[in-house]
């Protein structure tokens, strides 16, 4: 059985931000990554970029393990391309492990097979906003 590369890609993910990993979290993505976030900028365009702002982010937490759980998880698998949708659950750890604060985005990754590995070379996040208020709306 084949592993299903969108669902490998979301464990390294995980993986990568509970230990802060930066190294680990930056290999998941291409070269020429195209990045749509939630925050701050309109894009990252090519891994540097995508990993100076994760290395901002790993420092602003580096008291803080975050744990990510993948949910309402949807992926599909071509050939050479593949890619899923998750809503991401990113919740601050205390000392004993236990969630104390926590946010959720929706996250969409498109996958492309590389000299025999699979390479995030889109990935877009985002968070529905009430047209009337400006504010993220909570599920």
């Amino acid at each position: 059985m084949t592993d299903d590369p969108a669902q490998t890609f979301l464990r390294e993910y995980a993986a990568a931000v509970l230990e802060r990993d930066l190294p680990r979290f930056v290999e998941l993505y291409a070269e020429d990554v195209q990045v749509f976030d939630s925050w701050d900028r309109w894009e990252y365009a090519g891994r540097d970029a995508w990993a100076g702002m994760i290395a901002s982010w790993f420092d602003g937490i580096r008291d803080t393990r975050v744990r990510v759980i993948a949910k309402d998880v949807q992926t599909w698998i071509g050939a050479d391309v593949a890619g899923g949708s998750a809503t991401l659950e990113f919740a601050a750890l205390d000392e004993h492990g236990q969630p104390q604060r926590s946010i959720e985005n929706r996250q969409t990754v498109l996958l492309q097979r590389r000299q025999g590995r699979w390479l995030a070379v889109h990935q877009h996040t985002s968070v529905p906003v009430d047209f009337q208020s400006k504010q993220v709306v909570a599920r």
